[in-house]
């Protein structure tokens, strides 16, 4: 015995044949008739068309039937093939039924990129299976080529259907194309043994041959066309198997339809085989080869199939065989009646039986036990069905039932393993998510200072949001969870123990999540703490320099300013004392040792806390000793103002003795007898300088024309007839000396000699100097004219301060340079006008500083901000 091995079709004959109908189009215009035959041509082109477009509806209806057939083994099946197949998605799943193989998933989306993508993977698939695909494309596919479609149908038929057909013959080896071995096996089958012989000796010589003689009268079988025409050939092939469910005596060769008829309806009804043909698709002159040949490798494959299964069964059968022989012999007929009963009422249990395996594979094997037993079990007691009708209506119902709801459960459990998919792809995910976002909360990178503690708290508040948000998330997982539960999925004891997972792990990142929070909160307050300690500390250090500063007061006023300045010290120090006993109260929450969290050392914080209290108490130590020192000073410069009191008097008293005027009348009210002289200012006579005003200093080496302090000035005019480009009021240091007026920024400068704004000294001249009664705008203000038109307007602290530079300045006016309505000077001051001497030793020292209002104001603004504001 030899072996015919199948071998797949060249490419030149799989060209040839996609190109068929065009090699016809192509001949047919080619063909150079003559002009009055023109009708017979167009004739011949619309017949050759209308045959081509009958083919294609045939191989459409016949592809679509094959296809179905493999696709409802996936419970899938396609309505059009040209539109159904565009996607691809249905393309990839007849692939993997019918190699078996697991191919990429399809792409999701309907769009026509989607579409190509799906259709490339099935036509790669084909390509790694050594399926010749040429001049084939997707986009061939997607866009419903109908031609090539078809030939896409007809290669994936050549390659898992027919390529693997072989016929086994004795001393012969020549390899045959799948084709031409399934042919020579519907010869086989519709000759006698010994005509096979022959034929396959003469098949040896050429491709094609004619058989010798055949079993079945009327049947010749030697092409895929009109050979199959009658019906006959069908029949013949199936009688040849299964006797029992075809009488061919019965057929005849002029009844096609009715044979035709008979074979599809009887293999369909008791073998099981898809109605891919209708009789009026092969009783035609020219039947379509390829469909004929894809309906009759469904027949081949079901007998080599039953062959096989015959095989495992061979014990069986014998026994079988002998029963059914014992019982012939013996005559026992009602003992094989009974026994028939029982295997159908066993079998009928068997088939009622609707405990079926709760998982996919359970229910494929229960699927693949029941096909076996319509193919193997049942087909031996078809023949004796006679018997028992009834019994055999009620088996064959409960067949079908059986069927049925292994169907149904088989989807059933597809639709469940796809929904435990989906679950743990989820689970994974959010176990994933959930670890991450756990190591991230497990994190204390909190910052040093306060600013990235508060940056840190608006971060943790952002993943609050964010972790909080993903509960919808976690909550479908468990939902999931729970449908599997509902429909008793097999595995579910896995699937509740990973959904308790992921909760168990939901849960501790809140809780991670709060602990984090109290620990950021916990910081931040000591963050807090420590910047309080930092401020307070600062402003001690600030205080710590005032109260180290040696100035103890130039003269009396001073002096008692200093003392009036260092009671709003203490006062603000003792009001910060509540603030300290608040901070060493609040650090106490982390220096305990009962702290759970301690995001800093407690040795740490003790420490600043100690050092804060040593540092308020040296601070008001500090206080101390600086009013002892204020109060010396006062005390000194009290008796020092004593006795420059007691030295005036007598200066004055020596001057009326010297000058001859005792017997004046100082009281006196008339202008004549006035000390203060003709054309004097009445206003400047009746002022009086009180000893507690703080008045410009005077040099001691100069008369009582040299005189320096700070005014508030104001330029009016720059000359006689033009008024000055800048009238705005400049504190300026003034000093007074040899009949000219300087102007300073300040004492400093003036010692240095840097004048305000390059300023040259202005000459007294000729200059008038009077009290500005006609500005009302500001008080204390006093007008100075000099000879060239120029006019300034200053203004003093008060009324005493005022009166003392308009004297200095007549004094320091020349002789005669005024006029006569010009004032000759002041009166002499009396005891009560004088201030304390100053000595010599502090003469430079001894100038006041002229402070305005709005100065006091800065200096209060300034003592009273480490309280009064909050930074």
């Amino acid at each position: 015995m030899s072996t015919i091995s199948p071998t797949d079709f060249d490419s030149q004959e799989i060209q040839q044949q996609y190109n068929d109908i065009n090699n016809r189009w192509d001949l047919a215009a080619e063909t150079n008739w003559d002009n009055e035959n023109s009708s017979a041509r167009l004739f011949e082109r619309s017949r050759i068309k209308a045959l081509a477009d009958e083919r294609e509806a045939v191989q459409k209806k016949t592809f679509t039937k094959w296809v179905n057939s493999h696709l409802g083994r996936v419970t899938c099946r396609i309505g059009d093939l040209y539109t159904d197949l565009r996607d691809g998605r249905m393309l990839i799943r007849l692939l993997e039924v019918l190699s078996g193989e697991q191919l990429p998933k399809p792409t999701k989306g309907r769009m026509r990129i989607h579409c190509l993508e799906n259709v490339d993977k099935a036509l790669q698939f084909l390509k790694e299976q050594k399926v010749h695909l040429e001049n084939m494309g997707s986009h061939d596919i997607v866009d419903g080529n109908h031609r090539l479609t078809l030939g896409l149908i007809w290669t994936i038929i050549l390659r898992f259907q027919i390529q693997d057909i072989s016929v086994e013959t004795e001393g012969n080896k020549e390899r045959k194309s799948a084709k031409e071995a399934l042919l020579l096996w519907c010869q086989m089958k519709t000759i006698c043994e010994m005509m096979s012989y022959f034929n396959l000796i003469i098949s040896s010589v050429g491709r094609h041959q004619k058989s010798l003689g055949t079993e079945y009268p009327n049947v010749n079988v030697h092409n895929f066309t009109t050979s199959w025409r009658d019906g006959l050939a069908f029949n013949a092939i199936v009688h040849k198997h299964r006797p029992d469910v075809i009488e061919f005596d019965t057929l005849k060769r002029s009844n096609a339809h009715y044979n035709l008829q008979n074979a599809f309806n009887t293999a369909e009804n008791k073998l099981g085989l898809t109605k891919l043909l209708d009789p009026e698709d092969v009783n035609v002159d020219q039947p379509d080869e390829k469909s004929i040949i894809t309906y009759v490798a469904t027949y081949y494959h079901y007998f080599s199939k039953m062959k096989a299964l015959a095989v495992e069964g061979k014990r069986v059968g014998k026994v079988l065989d002998y029963a059914i022989e014992a019982d012939q012999l013996v005559g026992n007929y009602e003992s094989l009646a009974s026994e028939l009963l029982q295997w159908i009422e066993q079998t009928i249990l068997t088939l009622n039986d609707r405990q079926l395996a709760n998982s996919l594979n359970g229910v494929q094997n229960q699927l693949q036990a029941f096909n076996t037993y319509r193919t193997v079990e049942k087909p031996p007691n078809l023949n004796k069905q006679q018997l028992t009708l009834q019994a055999w209506e009620r088996l064959e119902k409960a067949e079908h039932e059986r069927e049925l709801a292994l169907r149904n459960e088989l989807i059933r459990q597809e639709k469940l393993e796809m929904l435990a998919a989906r679950f743990d792809r989820k689970a994974a995910m959010r176990e994933t998510w959930l670890s991450e976002n756990q190591r991230l909360v497990s994190q204390d990178n909190f910052g040093v200072d306060l600013g990235a503690v508060e940056a840190a708290t608006r971060k943790h508040e952002a993943i609050e949001t964010d972790i909080g948000a993903y509960g919808e998330r976690v909550a479908a997982v468990e939902a999931v969870a729970r449908e599997l539960e509902a429909e008793n999925y097999h595995d579910v004891r896995r699937v509740l123990a990973r959904r308790d997972n992921v909760l168990r792990l939901w849960e501790y990142l809140k809780e991670l999540l709060a602990a984090r929070r109290e620990r950021l909160h916990a910081h931040r307050d000591l963050q807090r703490l420590l910047e309080e300690m930092r401020y307070i500390m600062d402003w001690m250090g600030d205080m710590k320099g005032r109260l180290q500063s040696q100035d103890s007061g130039k003269h009396l006023h001073d002096v008692e300013d200093l003392l009036q300045t260092h009671n709003l010290v203490e006062a603000d120090i003792s009001a910060q004392a509540e603030r300290v006993r608040g901070v060493q109260r609040a650090a106490q929450r982390f220096t305990s040792d009962q702290q759970v969290y301690k995001p800093c050392e407690p040795a740490l914080v003790g420490e600043k806390v100690s050092l804060l209290g040593r540092a308020y108490e040296e601070l008001g130590q500090l206080a101390g000793e600086r009013r002892e020192r204020l109060e010396a000073s006062r005390r000194l410069w009290q008796f020092l103002w004593e006795m420059g009191e007691e030295a005036a008097w007598i200066r004055e008293q020596e001057q009326i003795l010297s000058g001859g005027d005792c017997g004046r009348d100082l009281t006196s009210g008339s202008d004549s007898d006035s000390v203060n002289g003709p054309g004097r200012d009445s206003g400047l006579a009746s002022s009086r300088l009180d000893p507690s005003a703080t008045l410009p200093s005077k040099r001691a080496d100069s008369g009582t024309d040299a005189m320096e302090g700070m005014l508030y000035r104001k330029q009016e005019m720059e000359s006689h007839a033009k008024k000055a480009a800048s009238r705005s009021w400049q504190n300026v240091y003034c000093v007074l000396r040899k009949g000219s007026l300087g102007f300073y920024k300040d004492q400093k400068s003036a010692s240095s000699g840097i004048p305000y704004h390059g300023e040259v000294p202005i000459s007294l001249g000729e200059a008038v100097c009077e009290v500005a009664h006609d500005y009302k705008k500001r008080k204390h203000v006093f007008k100075l004219r000099l000879g060239d038109g120029k006019e300034f307007l200053f203004q003093a602290k008060d009324e005493t301060e005022m009166a003392s530079w308009i004297h200095s300045i007549h004094s320091s006016i020349p002789a005669g340079g005024s006029g006569d309505h010009s004032p000759r000077g002041p009166r002499a001051l009396n005891r009560a006008m004088t201030m304390p001497p100053i000595s010599p030793s502090s003469a430079d020292a001894a100038g006041v500083t002229m402070r305005n209002k709005e100065g006091k104001e800065r200096d209060r603004e300034k003592r009273f901000s480490f309280f009064g504001k909050k930074k």
